[in-house]
């Protein structure tokens, strides 16, 4: 009886161990596989933005749904509606864009969870008009759903320059 005990509370701990569901570290080699699935997405962004093409830029890229916020560079916090709207009003009229964007950080979190700052220069051509923004920063948190990374929360700032105190 006691062999039967003793097997039976060990076949328990084997069957707890097994189905533990706690989360095991990210390795270092798994940081460098999701770190570059991140890049990837966020190259694809970038070039998007070159182009002026706001699908590839954004739409492919962004979960825009109603918990999606966008702070802007002048601090104003948007939701997907508002930040669809700001978006096409800018690259739908220009000629021509000039960004220099520097080589992303990316910050692996989870698993599925990732965060990306990148510092970057841009100008915007418009018919008529030039818009400078020459030291911008950018966060970006992204959420792998489904396989794909997306960003879910995005917030761009600008450095202390001519463009901001010319408004004071």
């Amino acid at each position: 009886m006691r062999t039967i005990s003793i097997l039976l509370t060990a076949g328990l701990f084997m069957l707890a161990a097994c189905t533990n569901t706690a989360e095991k570290p990210i390795t270092q080699a798994e940081k460098e596989v999701l770190s570059q699935e991140v890049e990837t997405t966020i190259n694809k962004m970038m070039e998007g933005m070159k182009h002026m093409a706001v699908t590839q830029a954004f739409e492919s890229n962004f979960l825009l749904d109603k918990d999606f916020k966008y702070i802007g560079i002048r601090g104003e916090t948007m939701r997907v509606d508002a930040f669809s709207k700001e978006v096409h009003g800018v690259f739908d009229n220009l000629e021509k864009v000039d960004f220099a964007f520097s080589t992303p950080d990316i910050r692996i979190v989870t698993r599925d969870v990732a965060i990306v700052t990148m510092p970057y220069k841009g100008k915007f051509y418009f018919p008529g008009s030039t818009l400078s923004f020459p030291e911008c920063g950018s966060t970006l948190v992204l959420q792998k759903i489904d396989n794909k990374w997306m960003v879910i929360h995005f917030h761009e700032s600008l450095q202390e320059s001519e463009f901001v105190t010319a408004d004071l």
